[in-house]
């Protein structure tokens, strides 16, 4: 059977919190799977899998991992120092001391020192509920007065759920088309079952260059599911990458082209005009091109580009904070402060409606290729 995300917490809630160290799954996301496809519950890495567009888990996983976390019975009482005083980063240990000294400057801010005793449960909740392996480390530690303290069979439970998570993210960069490993966290990518990891060469194979057939006509899901963008290549990316989704103008409605997951996210983002060939795929809307224009979303880059804006006519700087904001009749304004100037300046400034499209079809002239 299989059950959400959601319901896996409650369930693995309802094994678990009898013992030493409960076990919560409140903070599985879509980005938990990106670097492995598993989730770990104390040292046992459970499969998440995509159904539907959904993450989903076998509840059969869910259960045994709650069951054989259950049993270890570790001793809360056999304390260890916790060794936080480590160097080393991206380890357990390293996240345990980051969150630790977040809560602490909340806890304490003037400096205050902790009495001998005082359990991490105590710190604000906020940081206690963080996860390591789906348990919460925080809540299980003690403050001896010099060191932080944590139970011996928890520790080593963390350091064997550490080791297992990096040699599966290992795993997880090698090719499933030609065993090659991974130069690149490109390889990994989304897929309608979940995860994949294809090399260019590979992801070529096995799908095939988008030749614009889509190109005029207008995007309704129906007919995106019935024509999967994951038999194409990604029409952005450098590298042969499969697609997942159909990217659309939600301007005009009209299709775009396939992108992969990465791509699809980083469209209408601030950086995304700065990508080689952005403006051309804006464009594969007809009409976006017939007007020599861009998604509204775009046209504060553009304006943030090309408008000459200038200092303050009460101040020799230059403007030192900015935001940008799309008004609903297509003018852009800028709000601007000045740091260095006292006492502090704060101004505003509206591009009009039609200074913005002669902007972003200068824009436009100037960035786009030969695409037709």
């Amino acid at each position: 059977m299989w059950v959400s995300p959601q319901t896996a917490h409650h369930r693995l809630v309802d094994l678990t919190h009898h013992t030493s160290v409960p076990a919560y799954l409140d903070h599985v996301n879509r980005y938990t799977f990106a670097a492995s496809s598993h989730v770990f519950i104390g040292e046992v890495p459970v499969l998440g899998h995509k159904r539907g567009q959904l993450w989903k888990f076998a509840d059969r996983d869910i259960q045994e991992a709650g069951r054989r976390l259950a049993g270890l019975g570790i001793d809360p009482d056999d304390l260890t120092d916790a060794g936080l005083e480590s160097d080393e980063r991206d380890t357990w240990r390293s996240s345990v001391r980051s969150w630790l000294d977040q809560a602490l400057f909340t806890h304490a801010p003037q400096g205050e020192s902790l009495p001998a005793g005082f359990p991490g449960r105590h710190l604000p909740s906020g940081y206690v509920r963080r996860t390591v392996a789906s348990t919460r480390p925080l809540s299980l530690l003690t403050w001896s007065g010099r060191a932080w303290l944590i139970p011996r069979g928890y520790a080593d439970l963390l350091d064997r759920a550490e080791k297992a998570e990096a040699d599966l993210t290992l795993q997880a960069t090698v090719c499933s088309g030609c065993g090659t490993r991974a130069e690149s966290d490109q390889w990994r990518s989304s897929s309608a079952m979940g995860f994949v990891v294809l090399c260019p060469a590979c992801a070529a194979k096995t799908a095939r260059p988008y030749s614009g057939h889509l190109r005029g006509r207008l995007y309704t899901k129906a007919f995106a599911k019935r024509s999967r963008a994951d038999a194409f290549l990604c029409a952005m990316c450098p590298e042969p990458r499969r697609a997942l989704y159909w990217d659309h103008c939600h301007s005009h409605g009209l299709f775009r082209g396939p992108l992969c997951v990465t791509c699809n996210n980083a469209e209408g983002g601030p950086g995304f005009l700065n990508r080689d060939g952005a403006v051309d795929h804006l464009l594969q809307c007809t009409v976006c091109r017939s007007r020599r224009t861009l998604p509204p979303q775009h046209h504060e880059n553009v304006v943030r580009r090309l408008f000459d804006f200038g200092p303050h006519m009460a101040c020799t700087h230059d403007p030192s904070w900015r935001m940008f904001y799309v008004q609903e009749d297509g003018a852009v304004l800028a709000r601007f402060q000045c740091y260095q100037h006292q006492p502090a300046l704060e101004w505003s400034v509206l591009v009009p409606a039609d200074d913005v499209s002669a902007l972003v079809r200068r824009f436009v002239d100037e960035s786009a290729g030969s695409a037709p």
